[in-house]
């Protein structure tokens, strides 16, 4: 199984250990950690009391080639399995020096100082495992940065950690002490022998990181929702007002429908009025010995009348009486009519602009 896993995970390991190297290196963990200590400052006692619990780290020292306080520890081990545990080594089981790197190789520290080990060391690469140190102060505007590194044999390293193990202890990390009896706070441990377990608190950052995540993405969610909602209501207000729309085109196409009928119906009465009035003028002026067979009137407003009258020759000039008529003349000829002995005749003319004209409600 480990054969199949090495082409992937020495990669990986070659890539987290880049990232452990450029986040130490970074200002961001000096300001996470205060940023930590004043958020569990403002937690309940008993919350607080919890984390700074499972924060803590049981030391172990290395002294005289074994290890102190084995005994006691391995009783605590059983009522304490989730504190950490760290192993401290002596001063003079490590070798610091302090190394000097340009600023553009920031980020490949680590790889820079596993080809470059012989140069700081008197060993080479794969003879030691090794950390290093930054100091978050330092000027970053000067083209070179330096790092405290910290070298143990790793034939040491290795012997501790087999005794460790036939011991039935579990390190967690290798620290190791400076000249004045400080922690220098880093980690010895080959990379493929930590634990892979995390941490109470490592475990609660990433439980807090996937909650923020969760609600990015409901905040996201709620936000798409909130945007279809106003959507839904703003077509829903669309189609309402192009049903009002058609509603009120089709009252529109029925009250011109009805005015046009009503004009319709307010010029056949109107041309009705002025046919009588007409009627009643004709009558008036046509004598009594004329009798009216048949009497037209067209569009142009041109009379046409077929009569037969006693005095078919004087009916013209009886009949100028009547003002609305103009052009008054005979068509075709006069005949006599054997039947009634009296003269049948056609007669045309032009009606008066007031008779004939269209109204202003004529369509």
């Amino acid at each position: 199984m480990k054969a199949l896993q090495s082409p992937w995970l020495a990669p990986l390991q070659t890539t987290t250990a880049r990232f452990a190297q450029h986040w130490r290196a970074s200002r961001l963990p000096v300001f996470l950690h205060w940023w930590r200590r004043e958020l569990i400052a403002c937690l309940p006692r008993r919350w607080r009391e919890r984390l700074e619990s499972s924060n803590q780290e049981h030391l172990l020292h290395w002294h005289e080639g074994a290890l102190r306080h084995a005994a006691e520890y391995a009783d605590s081990t059983a009522t304490a399995p989730a504190r950490r545990q760290v192993l401290l080594m002596p001063c003079e089981q490590v070798l610091l020096s302090r190394v000097q790197l340009p600023l553009a190789a920031s980020a490949q520290a680590h790889a820079a100082l596993v080809f470059e080990m012989d140069k700081y060391t008197p060993f080479k690469a794969a003879q030691v495992y090794f950390d290093t140190l930054r100091d978050p102060r330092e000027d970053r505007t000067r083209p070179v940065f330096e790092l405290t590194l910290v070298v143990a044999l790793r034939e040491r390293i290795d012997a501790i950690l087999d005794e460790a193990a036939r011991s039935g202890l579990r390190i967690d990390a290798i620290d190791a002490l400076d000249r004045d009896g400080a922690r220098l706070h880093v980690n010895l441990l080959p990379t493929q022998r930590r634990p892979q377990e995390l941490h109470p608190a490592r475990r609660l950052r990433r439980r807090l990181i996937w909650l923020a995540a969760s609600l990015l993405l409901a905040a996201m969610l709620m936000w798409v929702h909130n945007r279809q909602l106003a959507l839904d209501a703003m077509n829903a207000e669309v189609a309402a007002l192009r049903n009002d729309t058609q509603q009120i085109q089709g009252l529109r196409q029925q009250l011109n429908e009805r005015l046009d009928t009503g004009r319709y119906v307010q010029t056949q009465k109107t041309l009705a009025l002025s046919r009588t009035a007409l009627l009643r003028e004709l009558t008036a002026c046509i004598p009594v010995d004329t009798w009216l067979e048949q009497l037209d009137i067209d569009a142009q407003g041109t009379l046409t009348l077929s009569a037969q009258s006693s005095q078919a020759g004087d009916l013209i000039g009886k009949m100028k009486t009547c003002t609305d008529l103009r052009n008054l003349q005979f068509q075709g000829v006069i005949q006599a009519d054997a039947s009634t002995g009296q003269d049948r005749l056609n007669l045309t003319a032009h009606l008066g602009e007031e008779r004939h004209a269209p109204t202003p409600d004529t369509p």
